[in-house]
């Protein structure tokens, strides 16, 4: 709740206030008291007024999908109900206009209702962010008779919307650069096979005399080694490094990397989804979850799930995470390669990490 003052309205009621009681004090009688108790009794009587029009003022908001996807339109409706005894009078709607877009009904908008009136608001509505976040209404706000304060009051039914990623090819620019994936699979950047290859270079002391290539080196006169290979992975792992950030707290800004974490994250997925290669994907979903992307189908389960199922159930389980990522980071996980997806980076870090 957030009560503000008109100063100059203030004022001037402080001023009535005092001539009045000079004026009952100096000529009393029943006229000049009535008048003083009316005055007296103006803020008090008003607060509780809207009070009561608060108490009983109904609001329900709803989306004609239950699930929308960024940047797309689809229709908003609100309907909102006085079920009390007083009318309610120049009540003002105030939207989440930070994060949703509701092309006709605007934010600060005047509403009257008459006793146990029910109106009916609708309009195209827009989402600004993928993730799970209130949209439509976020507060409506009462004035007393003589504009002297506003009173805004954050409404008891809110209206949280599932906002899904668009599908974008954003991660294939990175996975490209590092070359991670080829026809014959994923290599190595560091780990070679135990066994030489077909690649030549000069003989290094220390080089095993199985690695030398007796046929070249009897060719060229001097000794030359065969140069392991560098091995295929076998899996490919993306860990989902969110953040754990209460409710209550997650602002515009909290919004906008969740969106970028989020589309970045489908897009990684995507890029390895539909080559149909094998994709282990670790994310917080309460606890520490895992799914397999290796179709176009477990493509679409991760995809449906993921702007809803990224959240911690407990401190431990945020932990864990960070242990996992920390791992993955120091290469303790072998020869699995691991990308790690950072929801907020670090000062000096980049929005990704590849391991392996």
């Amino acid at each position: 709740m957030k009560i503000t003052v008109c100063k100059l309205r203030l004022i001037i009621y402080l001023i009535v206030l005092i001539a009045s009681l000079v004026f009952a004090s100096f000529y009393g009688g029943p006229v000049a008291f009535a008048w003083l108790y009316a005055v007296l009794l103006l803020i008090p009587v008003s607060i509780l007024y809207i009070f009561i029009n608060n108490s009983f003022l109904r609001i329900y908001q709803e989306i004609e999908v239950h699930r929308l996807t960024k940047g797309e339109e689809h229709r908003y409706r609100v309907s909102i109900d006085n079920e009390g005894i007083l009318p309610i009078h120049r009540m003002k709607l105030y939207l989440y206009a930070d994060r949703c877009e509701l092309y006709e009904i605007e934010n600060g908008q005047e509403l009257s209702l008459d006793i146990h009136e029910k109106k009916e608001l609708s309009s195209g509505i827009n989402c600004k962010y993928a993730g799970t976040y209130n949209v439509g209404i976020e507060s409506v706000s009462f004035t007393d008779p003589f504009g002297i304060y506003t009173i805004t009051i954050d409404i008891q039914y809110s209206f949280r919307a599932i906002v899904s990623p668009r599908i974008t090819d954003m991660a294939d620019r990175v996975l490209d650069i590092e070359n991670l994936f080829n026809n014959t699979g994923l290599k190595s950047p560091r780990i070679y096979e135990n066994t030489p290859g077909s690649d030549n270079r000069p003989y290094q002391r220390g080089d095993s005399l199985s690695s030398i290539n007796w046929k070249v080196s009897a060719r060229l006169s001097e000794l030359v080694s065969r140069i392991p290979d560098r091995m295929e992975k076998r899996t490919v792992t993306i860990l989902l490094q969110a953040v754990n950030v209460p409710e209550r707290d997650q602002d515009t800004e909290f919004l906008k990397k969740r969106d970028f974490f989020l589309e970045f994250a489908v897009s990684a997925a995507w890029h390895f989804g539909q080559q149909g290669m094998p994709l282990r994907i670790i994310y917080p979903s309460g606890k520490i979850t895992e799914s397999t992307v290796d179709s176009y189908e477990s493509f679409l389960e991760f995809y449906n799930v993921v702007a809803d199922s990224i959240f911690y159930s407990s401190d431990e389980n945020y932990r864990e995470l960070q242990s996992m990522a920390l791992k993955a980071g120091e290469s303790v996980y072998g020869q699995d390669t691991w990308i790690i997806i950072r929801e907020d980076p670090k000062p000096g870090e980049d929005y990704y990490l590849i391991c392996g």
